[in-house]
């Protein structure tokens, strides 16, 4: 969970915090933060995120991205 953390931090959205859920149904983030988060895990992981894994239920709460991320980046 802390990488995250570290990826809301790199784009400037530390009011963004880990208690919080319905990251994009409630309007925390929106596209222009999901594409830089985007940006932000495929520096990280130096590899790129597939289409499948970008839809607003995968950003909706920190478990849910970490969740994502796992999927993702498992191979």
């Amino acid at each position: 969970m802390q990488n995250v953390k570290q990826f809301f931090i790199n784009i400037e959205r530390t009011d963004i915090d880990e208690s919080m859920t319905n990251l994009v149904s409630e309007d925390f983030i929106d596209s222009i933060d999901i594409m830089a988060l985007v940006a932000e895990i495929e520096k990280y992981y130096k590899k790129p995120l597939k289409a499948e894994f970008i839809t607003p239920e995968n950003f909706e709460s920190f478990e849910n991205i970490q969740k994502m991320l796992e999927l993702a980046m498992k191979d």
